[in-house]
């Protein structure tokens, strides 16, 4: 419910990427305020075993959204009990080139081609 009233006050009113932007800076600011432990309050932790590993809850972050692994304690402290960063490289890369995140609001979802460009690959 907190997220849809933010997501339609704030973040829809933003091109998909400046708002994607703007959550990691907001996603921080809870991590640093410790209020991003507030979203956990009173939740009963339910570990789930998924291949022999033991996770603390059934929610976890898919890559995509950290690309560069900037609040995965932040995640964790908002109740995520699994956070998968971008692609690790010897060279930063910069990604494909913009627009690359775009919203399917008939879908609910996004396409995110942020991340790893194959045509950038240093050798």
């Amino acid at each position: 419910m907190i997220y849809r009233a933010f997501f339609n006050l704030i973040f829809s009113r933003f091109n998909p990427e400046t708002a994607h932007h703007l959550g990691v800076v907001l996603i921080k600011l809870l991590g640093v305020t410790r209020l991003a432990n507030l979203s956990r309050f009173r939740a009963k932790p339910k570990v789930v075993k998924v291949f022999g590993l033991d996770f603390k809850g059934p929610f976890g972050m898919a890559a995509g959204f950290d690309k560069n692994a900037e609040i995965v304690q932040e995640l964790g402290q908002l109740g995520f009990s699994h956070v998968e960063v971008g692609t690790v490289t010897r060279f930063a890369q910069d990604g494909n080139p913009k627009p690359r995140l775009f919203r399917l609001k008939k879908d609910l979802s996004l396409i995110n081609r942020m991340g790893f460009n194959l045509s950038l690959i240093h050798i």
